[in-house]
This record gives C-alpha cells, sequence and structure tokens, in this order.
C-alpha cells in the first residue's frame, strides 16, 4: 500500500486510544505511533489515551510498604489523566465534523466507542489492533481448544451465550452489543476498517460482508527500531553453546496465546526443558520439564532467548502481527508456531519459522523430530523476510492515515 498522506488534512484528525504508550505490546505500537505523527505532522493530530488504572494488587502492595505518599501520587496522577482524558473525548464528542481513528475500543470502553463512531460526520476508522471486532473475548479462543475460534463469524452472535464467553480484557457489560453494531455501521459505510496483515484482513472482509479486502496497513511498534536497526545482534546459524532450554514460551499467560498448549506439549516430552517468562499461576497445569522464570524482553528474556534451542510462539486464536513473533524472529535461534490459517504466521515464507500441528500429541512428535535434525530456518529467506518487514516501518502511520482521510 502506498501512502498519499497530506500533512495538512491532520489538523481535522484525532486519535483516541484505550491504552497509552508504555511496555505493553499495544503501549509500544502507540508509542511509536505519537513519535512517527509528530515527525509527520507536528502537533497536528491529537491523540488522547485512557491512561492505565493502577491494580488493586498494586495498591495493597503500597499500602502494605506503608508507602503512604506514592499511594496518594499515583492516584491523584492516575485523575489526573483520567480528567484528562475525558475532556480530550468531550472536545471530540461536540466536533463532529473531525476525522476519527479509535484504537482498542475495550479499554475506552465500548459505550463510549460506539457514540464516538457514531457521531462522525465523515466515516471514522477502527484499526483492528485484535479479534474484538467480533470476538467479545478480543482473542477469538475457546479454553481447551487447539485453533482459532470463529463461531461468531461462522453461526451469529448468539454463540457468545451458548459458548459462555466473557467481555476480555475488562467486563464491560457494553461488550455484548458493540460487535454486532460495529458489523451494521460497517456494512452501512459509516464506520471504516483497516487492517495489520492480510489473514485479518480477509476475516474482516467475510465478517463485514465487503465487496474488497479493507486496506492492510501493517505494524510497527517502539521497541521494533532498535532490534532492526543491526544493534542488536541476532542469533546465527552458527553452532551455539549447550542449551539451557529446548523450548522457550515467548507470550503471556493466556490459553489463547498457547501457554497452556506448550505445558501439554511439554508433558509429551519429558526429555525436554521449557521455560515460561512468568510466575506460575495456581491454576496452571505443568509438568516437571517445565520452569517458571519471570522475566521481560528488558530485563533477562532477550538473553533468554540466546540460551534456547527453540522459542515457541504458538498463538492459538486469529493473531495478527505480534510482538513476540517479530522479536523471537529476529533474535532467536529457530521459532515455532502453531499451524494456524487464521493467524499471521500462515503468511510468513517456508523455511522460516517451524509450523506445528495444532494437537500437542502431533506437535511433540514434530518437535523431537526438529531437534533430533537439529532444524534451523534458511538463513537466506530469513535474510530477505528481516528486510522486506523492515522497510514498511516508514509507510506504516502514513498508511494508516490515509486509511481514514482518503475519499
Amino acid at each position: 500500500m502506498r501512502s498519499t498522506f497530506d500533512p495538512k488534512l491532520a489538523s481535522n484528525l484525532a486519535v483516541i486510544s484505550g491504552i497509552p504508550a508504555g511496555d505493553s505490546g499495544t503501549g509500544r505500537f502507540v508509542a511509536h505511533l505519537e513519535a512517527r505523527m509528530a515527525e509527520l505532522a507536528g502537533n497536528r493530530i491529537k491523540l488522547i489515551t485512557r491512561p492505565e488504572r493502577p491494580a488493586l494488587w498494586q495498591i495493597r502492595l503500597w499500602l502494605r510498604n506503608k508507602a503512604y505518599k506514592h499511594t496518594v501520587h499515583e492516584l491523584v496522577r492516575y485523575g489526573f489523566l483520567l480528567g484528562k482524558f475525558w475532556a480530550g473525548v468531550t472536545l471530540v464528542w461536540l466536533r463532529h465534523g473531525q476525522r476519527l481513528i479509535l484504537l482498542h475500543p475495550q479499554n475506552a470502553g465500548y459505550r463510549l466507542a460506539l457514540r464516538l463512531l457514531e457521531s462522525r460526520k465523515e466515516p471514522p476508522l477502527i484499526y483492528l489492533l485484535d479479534s474484538s471486532f467480533f470476538c467479545v473475548v478480543s482473542y477469538n479462543h475457546l479454553q481447551g481448544e487447539n485453533g482459532s475460534c470463529l463461531r461468531c463469524i461462522d453461526f451469529g452472535f448468539g454463540q457468545m451465550a451458548e459458548n459462555g464467553c466473557q467481555p476480555f480484557p475488562r467486563p464491560d457489560p457494553g461488550a455484548i452489543g458493540f460487535a454486532p453494531r460495529l458489523r451494521e455501521l460497517v456494512k452501512a459505510g459509516r464506520v471504516k476498517v483497516a487492517a495489520q496483515n492480510l489473514r485479518q484482513a480477509e476475516l474482516a472482509q467475510r465478517h463485514f460482508g465487503l465487496t474488497s479486502l479493507p486496506p492492510v496497513v501493517g505494524l510497527w511498534t517502539q521497541d521494533w527500531d532498535e532490534i532492526f536497526s543491526g544493534k542488536t545482534a541476532p542469533m546465527t546459524n552458527e553452532v551455539a553453546p549447550a542449551y539451557s532450554w529446548d523450548v522457550l514460551f515467548h507470550g503471556y499467560c493466556l490459553d489463547a496465546k498457547g501457554a497452556s498448549w506448550t505445558a501439554k506439549v511439554a508433558a509429551q516430552c519429558p526429555e525436554l526443558r521449557f521455560m515460561f517468562p512468568f510466575a506460575r499461576p495456581d491454576w496452571f497445569e505443568a509438568p516437571a520439564n517445565c520452569s517458571f522464570v519471570p522475566c521481560s524482553w528488558e530485563r533477562g528474556l532477550r538473553e533468554e532467548l540466546g540460551r534456547s534451542r527453540f522459542v515457541a510462539v504458538p498463538s492459538l486464536w486469529s493473531a495478527p502481527i505480534e510482538g513476540a513473533l517479530v522479536k523471537s524472529i529476529a533474535c532467536a535461534r529457530a521459532v515455532v508456531v502453531v499451524n494456524n490459517p487464521t493467524s499471521y504466521c500462515d503468511e510468513l515464507p517456508d523455511g522460516l519459522v517451524l509450523k506445528l500441528p495444532w494437537t500437542p500429541a502431533a506437535a511433540a512428535v514434530e518437535l523431537r523430530h526438529a531437534i533430533e535434525g537439529d532444524w534451523r530456518p534458511d538463513a537466506k529467506v530469513k535474510s530477505s523476510w528481516l528486510a522486506g518487514f523492515a522497510k514498511g516501518e516508514q509507510g506504516f502511520v502514513p498508511n494508516l492515515l490515509d486509511a481514514v482521510l482518503s475519499e
């Protein structure tokens, strides 16, 4: 997609995000978006983000440690930022002619999101960060299954109640009516959508009943700048020192991200060593060959990738471009995924990642064969993919802005 972005049109554009710039995957995307928009259009584009509320466990910890001043400071700070968010949203609400891009409606609030979308004179745009455009759980996966769930697309929204689906990541009662109403608005041409990747665009076209694919604009996040700058040396295909782990799981402790699936694979391979970068929750079932080492990318995880034979990013939902997958491909020795025809990994070229079967037992067999055969990505395929992916950085934000500003 080639950009025709005109900075002169930017002064009539606002971006509202339910997640602020920060350390999460979406937070890093918002940080890049903020910096790139300033580079392209100065301060013409208004970015309005809802602040993250301090978690109850954080408040309890502060109070337990008698950090009373810090507790008050954080609560006052949150109140100030929340007030600033609502003030910004109110201004956008009053300016019905202002163009709008909406990001992460779950955290912004579903009812607020619909009011903003329906109030626009010109069609606003939702940039699809996950599957919330058709799935109340955001990650379209049912616990205990080994793949993505498309029941609401195939059989209608009555599947929500039939399968006991609950709003995630927030228990927002407005979530139940959001996707059905959004589909009406998109089909009527009153709301635009833009996708990260081709498989996501195909799902959107199918769900909304569009005659053509919505624009595919890609994705970039702030932490990818260093990885693709060459400053961070990737693992090479040279012989590595003894591995600490046969498989390192890269992702959050969610069924949809494949955490439980990976533990089931580990149970089939007791001779292999698996590592998870989070503290083991009480409910999480895992065999003895699984170790839990809490760490983040900046605090140890990047180094653990270098000590791992394989890095697993086995998302079971219709995942678009995940930061964990991109960083693993760039920095790890070899990456394994689940063969998922609705996710971004299905678009990756042969020889770049190892695609395992959906069932844990079959995946374990393939994983053993890969270890015995010392499977590695094709060096030329990897180099070509990394170079091509990096080229998308400059065009991503202009393409996103084009998608809402174009007639």
